[in-house]
């Protein structure tokens, strides 16, 4: 077999491999992105909106943290974040539209309606008429706690709500602050290439806020194979299908949205996208399916309105997933920060990891981020660009000499209508730039569609290009439907 050949037949594989690990459900950087156009789209009542002058005290953020337990997102959903799934998200049955959202539903577009005047962001009040309240509350949205609805939040935390804690009539009939969240996702993949149609990820959240500014927070779920089926077995392979990801304690809402957390978690790094796949996560150890992805140590930083900023220092956990809490060999640091503004944000990361070349050696890399939010500027432009450069040092496996690799990755999003965005993404990877024909690009179209609250049918068509076939493209469509709570 010749030698273009060979590395076209490893990709392809590659390819399978992938789709044949249990991805775990990761943040969306798009709706950081874009989510500053109205304030809306994650609470209630923007007219009643209350931002204080004093910045350390203000909780409006466009950070992960915002819609999710975990400050560096994915996971288990905040109550903002479960809003602005049934608000914003969903095509159809979507509760308590965004008002710059209410000309933008199928139906009326159908019929030429238009909605009412739209809201402005951050601390301004709305401009024209809004939604009335459904029940008087504080200008901070302080009101009573409402009936409890479904089965994602329970009970109340002991004592008075901290001041920087998610206030309850902000969210409609949402619980803002319980005592007991949890929440799912769960994916089925299809692949043209593949085996056609398969499971993807099976993975369940908790977590305990038994009283203010302390936070217990689990994930458990499925762990897919490290190789194709048609492979020779890894160890890992021999592992619990099952397993925790993440167990951390955390004691948060402090000025400035600041927090620390102890446990096991994976370190704030770059853009956490939705695909880990993508050569800025998987090629620089930041996928999911491998154990020692995560890490067991401490990390502290702040989510304010709006500069970020995390630090974290650790050791190494082992790819052994029967004892998720053992260290391994090793220590290392990550240091991650930025802005994420109304309409654009940039952020930098650096990580370090100084491990034995059999557990993947040591590393150092660095990242650079940054988005552009038109939408925020133009209702006539609903398009979000998202990109990230990255790069870094590393060991390779057989000989422990030192090479270095780049990869980029580049999202155009338009939000059609409520409930579908239509994607162009590019990606590009320089596994070893010792190497000169060993370049990847993958360019690639994909659709959104968030059909009801908590179901997501995603496509793409990927076209796998390399530096020694740039005639001969791997195409393939995958699509998976995801449904989450």
């Amino acid at each position: 077999m010749s030698k273009r050949n060979t590395l076209l037949h490893c990709i392809g594989w590659t390819v399978a491999v992938l789709l044949f690990t249990a991805s775990v459900a990761e943040a969306l950087p798009l709706y950081t992105a874009r989510g500053g156009r109205t304030c809306d789209n994650c609470h209630s009542l923007p007219n009643t909106w209350y931002d204080p002058e004093d910045i350390g005290a203000r909780k409006c953020t466009l950070s992960c943290a915002g819609c999710h337990v975990d400050p560096s997102g994915g996971g288990l959903r905040t109550v903002s974040g479960r809003y602005y799934g049934e608000a914003t998200l969903p095509m159809w049955a979507g509760k308590n539209r965004p008002i710059d959202d209410q000309n933008r539903d199928l139906y009326q577009l159908m019929h030429g309606e238009t909605g009412v005047a739209t809201s402005q962001p951050t601390s301004q009040p709305a401009s024209g008429p809004v939604k009335p309240a459904k029940r008087q509350i504080d200008p901070r949205g302080v009101g009573a706690p409402p009936a409890e609805r479904g089965l994602l939040a329970f009970g109340q935390s002991l004592g008075k709500p901290a001041k920087m804690a998610w206030l309850d009539g902000r969210y409609d009939d949402m619980r803002a602050d319980p005592l007991l969240m949890l929440g799912g996702d769960f994916r089925a993949g299809f692949w043209s290439q593949g085996p056609l149609f398969f499971p993807m990820q099976a993975d369940v959240y908790a977590a305990v806020h038994p009283v203010e500014h302390l936070t217990l927070s689990s994930s458990f779920g499925a762990r897919g194979r490290t190789r194709s089926l048609i492979f020779e077995e890894s160890p890992l392979d021999d592992q619990p299908r099952f397993g925790v990801r993440d167990l951390w304690a955390m004691t948060h809402e402090w000025p400035y949205l600041s927090y620390l957390r102890v446990g096991r978690f994976m370190p704030a790094f770059g853009t956490r996208v939705a695909d880990h796949t993508a050569y800025t996560r998987r090629a620089f150890g930041m996928s999911q399916e491998d154990p020692a992805t995560r890490v067991i140590g401490a990390e502290v930083g702040f989510t304010a309105n709006y500069p970020y900023g995390a630090v974290s220092v650790f050791a190494p956990s082992t790819r052994d997933a029967r004892n998720p809490f053992e260290p391994g060999d090793g220590y290392g640091a990550a240091i991650n920060g930025g802005w994420r503004g109304l309409g654009w944000q940039i952020g930098a990361s650096a990580q370090m990891r100084r491990r034995p070349l059999e557990t993947g050696g040591n590393t150092t890399d660095v990242s650079l981020q940054w988005g552009y939010n038109p939408w925020f500027y133009s209702k006539d432009w609903p398009l979000t660009y998202l990109g990230e450069a990255t790069g870094g040092q590393y060991q390779r496996a057989l000989s422990g000499k030192t090479t270095y690799q780049v990869a980029q990755y580049h999202q155009l999003a338009w939000s059609a209508m409520s409930g579908v965005v239509a994607r162009l993404r590019y990606d590009a990877w320089d596994p070893d730039t010792a190497i000169a024909d060993d370049h990847v690009y993958r360019p690639g179209v994909g659709l959104d569609w968030t059909i009801i609250p908590g179901v997501t049918l995603s496509a793409d068509v990927r076209a796998g290009v390399t530096a020694l076939s740039p005639g001969e493209d791997l195409v393939d469509l995958f699509a998976q439907l995801h449904g989450w709570f």
